[in-house]
């Protein structure tokens, strides 16, 4: 994918998510997050997803001020190609944190929930603790390229 507003960053990198069982929920994930949205709980993205198979990801910086919304369109893919469950993102927190944006700044995983699409936004606090926040996709709100926020999607 190339584009002016996505730059990858993960490159050739083998970034691979194992298999879930559709069990997880961020809104439980308590050992891994410091602070979680009540948002996930109000609304309702409290439910069992599918079970997934070995995914590879990759990870994009924020080359150009962004809504959430354009981040996604710009792959030029079904955004159900670009979704990761609940669980997966969980995983990516606790095995690549490496490769979350630090400083405050989030990183982005889409993720579908009852036909409805959702932004997680994963963050460090100061003293080195996640937290996650969930947004929609339309929300309208550009964020700007200078604060290098990151995207995580299924490799297409």
């Amino acid at each position: 994918m190339r584009n002016n507003r996505l730059r990858l960053i993960s490159g050739s990198r083998s970034l691979e998510l194992d298999p879930t069982d559709g069990q997880e929920m961020l809104a439980k994930a308590t050992d891994v997050f410091r602070y979680i949205d009540s948002n996930f709980e109000r609304w309702h993205c409290n439910l069992l997803a599918r079970p997934t198979t070995i995914t590879a990801v990759q990870v994009y910086e924020l080359a150009r001020d962004s809504m959430l919304q354009e981040m996604f369109d710009c792959f030029s893919v079904k955004i159900d190609h670009l979704a990761l469950t609940q669980g997966q993102i969980e995983q990516f927190a606790k095995r690549y944190s490496n490769w979350l944006k630090s400083g405050g700044n989030g990183t982005f995983f889409l993720f579908e929930n009852n036909h409805e699409y959702f932004v997680a936004a994963v963050y460090y606090f100061s003293d080195g603790r996640l937290g996650v926040r969930i947004r929609r996709p339309t929300l309208e709100r550009s964020f700007r390229a200078e604060k290098r926020h990151r995207l995580v999607v299924k490799s297409c």
